[in-house]
């Protein structure tokens, strides 16, 4: 059941039309949160020590680095698609800002979410063990036939459904006053809709033209069953982080974490062995095309 539903999300995902001309009705927000602790508050985390717009702008700036270093590896099409989603929630906090309420959180959210992925990738890169479905991530990315959006989708898997409960957990669910903060965890929703057609159209200009073969405009619905994937996994990633602040020891918070990393390693390996069709030789392909793109760019 796990493999069919995540073929069925990669086959989502990699066709895309305007977000904008399908229904995205945001159904999360219709789920009530449970009871859960006041504290943790937002506070400084690593390159955002006082939260603020700025360190949005320090990690877009790590991110445009980091792809710059990476040129064609394939772990690059994250890269990108998390620089852009990160450019994106940039404008519209700047252009919405009722859409969250309380920035402060959201800006500190952003900046240790960031560093968890560039620790992960770090650590890997020095032969460190990372979870499972980070794992399957790198070294699809490093190996195989994969196309663009499995990469995507796969990277998004890892730090979405592995990385973002924990993420929540310690930065607190609920304001001082006792309010859920769900409401604002919910809101990225929008923004991931406002990005995702940026992100499917910086992939295939610069790592896989299959990406853009696959975006017919001739079916929007497509792309609204792609946004619901990623919606769902949300979902789960607040019920997860539920789970963590209620836990009333370690071993039951240990047994949870270890939960969450078998779910989204499962959740890896299904999109990771969902390639059929590709031609062989496909990674060459991809390579050729994206060093020609980068040199003419």
């Amino acid at each position: 059941m796990l493999g069919a539903l995540a073929a069925t999300g990669l086959a989502l995902a990699t066709t895309s039309a305007s977000a904008s001309r399908v229904p995205n009705v945001n159904w999360v927000t219709l789920l009530p949160p449970l009871p859960g602790p006041k504290n943790p508050q937002p506070h400084g985390v690593p390159h955002c020590p006082k939260p603020g717009r700025g360190c949005v702008g320090v990690e877009v700036e790590r991110m445009k680095a980091l792809r710059a270093r990476l040129g064609c590896d394939h772990r690059a099409v994250f890269t990108t698609t998390y620089l852009e989603l990160t450019r994106t929630l940039r404008r519209m906090v700047h252009s919405d800002p009722k859409l969250f309420p309380h920035p402060r959180y959201l800006y500190a959210e952003d900046a240790l979410f960031a560093d968890v992925y560039f620790k992960t990738f770090r650590a890997y890169d020095l032969g460190a063990t990372v979870a499972p479905a980070w794992r399957i991530a790198f070294q699809t990315a490093a190996s195989g036939d994969a196309n663009g959006a499995q990469d995507m989708l796969l990277g998004i898997n890892a730090h979405v459904q592995n990385d973002m409960p924990f993420v929540v957990a310690a930065l607190g669910l609920r304001t001082r006053k006792g309010g859920s903060r769900k409401r604002e965890h919910d809101a990225v929703n929008a923004v991931l809709n406002h990005a995702y057609n940026t992100v499917v159209k910086a992939i295939t200009k610069r790592y896989d033209p299959l990406v853009g073969t696959t975006n017919s405009p001739a079916t929007p619905l497509d792309d609204f069953g792609g946004l619901e994937l990623v919606r769902g996994w949300r979902e789960v990633v607040w019920r997860n982080a539920e789970r963590l602040a209620n836990a009333k020891t370690n071993a039951e918070r240990e047994q949870i974490a270890t939960q969450i990393q078998a779910y989204a390693g499962g959740w890896a390996q299904s999109i990771a062995s969902a390639n059929g069709g590709l031609p062989p030789g496909y990674r060459a392909q991809r390579d050729s095309y994206c060093h020609q793109h980068l040199r003419s760019g």
